[in-house]
């Protein structure tokens, strides 16, 4: 439909070239504006539908699950995730059409495509694992989730959106750690180490504006990052909290760089609690320690806040 600048431009036109009057035109233009507001309605309206259409598909899928899931066949269970997951991307498909471009990917049908695309991820992952589930339980999730990071890459690749990226984030790095740790047999510390690194990725393709949002983008890394660093258990907790602290700089160093809200929290959060641990490593839970702790926070917020309040003031 026409915006309602070149709509107004048109009729401008016919009213300087003497084929409507201002009354005319003004009635015509009215006209259209209740068209639009009709159409805008309709769409959101579609839009909730569609919705709610998907929910109650799902709902449904989960009550089959629940009430008899257990007496059908494995074949008849893989049949029925399947078909979901090629229903799923099909419909993706089919209402992005020539939307498979970043700029266009804020409209209604990109924002359902997007999120058909993320359950067609999760529905072939669960498909997957259920095939493989009377085998190897660890080979199973680790395919799953390997075939869902694929699906949910893919997805995010044609239509970007922050579902995808939140898709992503979850089935990334649990295929990666699981390949690592289950297939090739390694300790749990390189599955963390190569979650750290995915995490560090994330700081990266954020940062270079590679990801159609940025604060998600930044609290993906920091989340996978910490949860990654905490995670590394090494001969004392040294390595959980000396990592911490570094995704503690790196959030401040990106800051310097970018002012995101996300990485000064983040940053904070992270110093936070490789601070604390540190402490409660170093002098056995000591009270007096972590007091120290709480009164070096409060002295470094302070002259943060004297130092801003003092450029505030400065004349520019």
């Amino acid at each position: 439909m026409m915006s309602d600048d070149r709509a107004a431009t048109a009729v401008g036109r016919l009213v300087a070239e003497g084929v409507l009057s201002r009354e005319q035109a003004d009635a015509v233009l009215a006209a259209l504006a209740v068209e639009q507001a009709a159409a805008a309605r309709g769409k959101v309206l579609a839009e909730i539908a569609a919705y709610l259409g998907t929910g109650l598909l799902f709902g449904g899928i989960f009550l089959v699950m629940d009430s008899s899931w257990e007496d059908l066949g494995r074949p008849v269970r893989v049949g029925v995730l399947a078909i979901a997951a090629a229903g799923l991307l099909f419909g993706g498909v089919l209402l992005a059409g020539a939307l498979f471009t970043r700029q266009r990917a804020y409209g209604a049908r990109a924002r359902l495509a997007s999120v058909l695309f993320a359950l067609a991820s999760i529905a072939l992952a669960a498909a997957v694992g259920t095939a493989l589930e009377d085998g190897s339980s660890d080979a199973a999730w680790v395919s799953a989730c390997a075939v869902g990071a694929v699906v949910a890459i893919l997805g995010y690749l044609a239509l970007p959106s922050v579902l995808g990226m939140l898709v992503c984030a979850c089935f990334v790095p649990a295929a990666i750690a699981g390949l690592l740790t289950e297939v090739f047999d390694l300790d749990d510390a390189w599955g963390s180490a190569a979650v750290l690194l995915v995490g560090g990725a994330w700081f990266a393709l954020t940062r270079i504006g590679a990801l159609i949002e940025t604060q998600v983008g930044y609290l993906i890394a920091m989340v996978t990052s910490v949860a990654a660093a905490q995670s590394i258990d090494v001969e004392g907790r040294a390595w959980a909290y000396g990592l911490t602290a570094l995704v503690a700089l790196v959030c401040f160093v990106l800051y310097a760089t970018q002012r995101s809200t996300v990485l000064v929290i983040g940053g904070g959060v992270s110093i936070a609690l490789a601070a604390g641990e540190a402490v409660s490593e170093w002098t056995d839970d000591a009270l007096g320690a972590a007091v120290v702790v709480v009164a070096i926070g409060a002295i470094t917020l302070a002259f943060g806040a004297f130092q801003l309040t003092r450029s505030q003031k400065k004349p520019s």
